[in-house]
């Protein structure tokens, strides 16, 4: 029903995004300073508070921080016309706060400055201010300080100096760099793999809410190669990141209980958690949904339904729900026979690595479905599936080679019989 595409919470990423997700995960930064914009009559925002504004004319740090923080939500609400200046403000104002050794507004800062596209990005100058933060045990700025060094941002990457910050945040409480500290166990990202290490660590951040590595844990857990799969501990620790909102686990949740593993097989409960996460735009739970309809699990039976989900999840790059298109869109089930909209969706996850999806691409060669494929590109799909185990696809490339090494003795093309429709997929 449907395959987990892997942990979406590891250490590998791009950069400048892996800091920007970051960002989401400076647990606490400003928990005691959040000030939410009102708005105007026209739905911009309104202005701050005259007498915040004194306070940080005054030179007041914390009001002056509060300020900051004013103009840096503003800045997320308003259009590109005022974007720039709300930016303009918050660092103006974080500055002035910075000055006056405000630790919160050193990494409020720093985080602008290292996370800011274009010309607006300085990463000297931010780690020089997340640095001066961390030295005053600001927990946050030393997280940051991990990521860059991890990520190497304008200097050669260096995991034992994340480790090294990770660390010491961790020690001051911060959630997330004891998420990270589980991962460079997990992964040997600066210290030696130690899985034991990496469980605990994961562990103490599940424990206090943190969704991202009760997710790892249901995922360790439940895919049983790094220690012997316990379903039940999967669902546990799915359950609570799903009950989080972590859409995810929530589509894994439902998944399980479609397959009745590690829970009672509950097809509503499978539609529900489905349901969850595919209205966040999750594309595991838009295939689950396709799933359901498709064969009436749980929901009255609707082609109608199935094909829009399979649609969805296939937009958001799902692979299978990408091969399952391309079976609909070749048998003609609910849509016209179109070979070439199924090519184009085989195609699409056949490049994302599917062995489904490349052995059905490579395959059409032979069954004479497509007239754009050639006979060096049938090979090397088929290879590619054939390398991954699949089976058709090495006995189908085995033939294919035979009939290219007759056709090479013989010098003139040699016709290949068209196969049964049914092999077309899987």
């Amino acid at each position: 029903m449907r395959s987990r595409r892997g942990d979406r919470s590891g250490v590998t990423g791009v950069a400048l995004a892996t800091l920007l997700g970051a960002m989401a995960m400076l647990v606490g930064l400003t928990a005691c300073n959040e000030i939410s914009t009102t708005r105007n009559a026209d739905g911009t925002p309104a202005g701050p508070d005259a007498a915040l504004m004194a306070r940080a004319d005054e030179g007041d740090p914390a009001a002056q921080l509060e300020l900051g923080l004013f103009h840096r939500n503003a800045a997320a609400e308003s259009a590109d016309g005022e974007l720039a200046r709300h930016r303009a403000e918050a660092t103006r104002w974080f500055t002035l706060a910075s000055e006056q050794e405000n630790a919160t507004a050193q990494t409020e800062l720093g985080v602008m400055l290292v996370t800011a596209e274009g010309d607006a990005r300085n990463l000297t100058e931010g780690r020089r201010w997340l640095g001066r933060a961390g030295e005053a045990g600001e927990a946050s700025a030393l997280f940051m300080l991990g990521d860059l060094a991890k990520n190497g941002e304008g200097e050669p990457p260096n995991p034992v100096s994340a480790v090294s910050f990770w660390r010491r945040a961790a020690d001051l409480g911060h959630t997330g760099a004891t998420h990270r500290l589980g991962q460079a166990h997990e992964e040997g990202l600066g210290v030696d793999p130690d899985l034991e290490a990496a469980l605990t660590f994961y562990r103490q951040a599940a424990e206090r809410g943190y969704q991202i590595s009760q997710y790892r844990l249901a995922v360790i857990h439940d895919e049983g190669t790094l220690t012997p799969r316990d379903a039940a501990e999967a669902v546990k620790y799915y359950r609570l990141a799903a009950e989080q909102g972590y859409a995810p686990a929530q589509a894994q949740l439902g998944f399980l209980y479609a397959r009745g593993d590690g829970v009672i097989q509950r097809y509503d409960e499978a539609l529900r958690w489905s349901r969850m996460a595919a209205d966040q735009g999750d594309a595991d739970g838009c295939n689950n949904l396709a799933v359901l309809y498709l064969k009436g699990l749980g929901v009255e039976q609707s082609f109608d339904d199935a094909l829009r989900w399979y649609r969805l999840a296939a937009q958001r790059q799902h692979p299978g729900a990408q091969n399952m298109l391309g079976t609909i869109y070749l048998t003609g089930q609910g849509v016209d026979v179109d070979p070439k909209e199924a090519e184009h969706w085989w195609r699409m996850a056949a490049e994302q690595g599917y062995a489904p999806a490349q052995y059905n691409l490579g395959g059409m060669y032979g069954r004479k479905i497509s007239t754009a494929l050639t006979r060096e590109e049938a090979l090397d799909w088929l290879g590619r599936a054939a390398e991954q185990g699949h089976r058709s696809a090495a006995r189908e490339l085995a033939d294919l080679q035979a009939a290219a090494a007759a056709d090479a003795e013989i010098g003139e093309p040699q016709e290949t019989a068209a196969a049964d429709p049914e092999r077309a997929t899987l």
